[in-house]
């Protein structure tokens, strides 16, 4: 066992692979105690601009998707939930989300320096099959394509860039774009 955050509930041991499930969909309190995990995520990196509003509709599919067909995710979606919990009471919350996310003390080990997280644990799995699941919806659905310009860093209209990445926007690319960017003359 490694030595980490968290209290006896994070400290559990579990099996290495995804925990079985039967397919089914989540409560609504499950469905907001996932989404503060997923807003914390950008609050966290302090890159998104409206705590991923935008980006509900295309996290709410996927957790779908990832709940009501197998291999289900519904087990690691209540021990994901079952760790904040206890973070939470432990540290607070922003403290919690940020050593969940950034400082958690989860052994890793691999070869040729590239590490491979050791999934001996209740926290490592929700950092794992959760947290790091939910971080990949966040790049590829544009959760981080809102960037304040770094000169101004007060929100105001005329100084928010949109991000041109990865794929060009999501299949909901109902959002008109806050502004062309032109880059400064020299």
């Amino acid at each position: 066992m490694t030595n980490f955050i968290g209290g006896e509930i994070c400290k559990q041991p579990l099996a290495d692979q995804l925990l079985p499930a039967e397919p089914r969909e989540l409560t609504r309190a499950e469905i907001d105690g996932l989404w503060a995990v997923f807003v914390a995520i950008g609050t966290t990196w302090q890159n998104t601009v409206h705590d991923s509003a935008g980006l509900k509709s295309s996290w709410l599919e996927f957790v779908g998707e990832k709940t009501t067909i197998r291999p289900s995710y519904v087990a690691e979606y209540v021990n994901a939930l079952s760790v904040v919990e206890e973070l939470f009471e432990m540290y607070g919350e922003p403290l919690a989300f940020a050593k969940l996310f950034l400082d958690n003390g989860i052994a890793t080990v691999g070869a040729n320096d590239k590490p491979m997280l050791t999934l001996d644990s209740r926290l490592a799995h929700a950092k794992h099959f959760v947290v790091d699941e939910f971080i990949r919806v966040q790049v590829v659905a544009g959760g981080f394509k809102n960037f304040i310009q770094p000169e101004t860093p007060e929100i105001r209209p005329d100084n928010i860039v949109n991000y041109n990445g990865f794929i060009a926007g999501s299949r909901y690319n109902r959002v008109t774009a806050v502004r062309s960017y032109e880059a400064p003359t020299q």
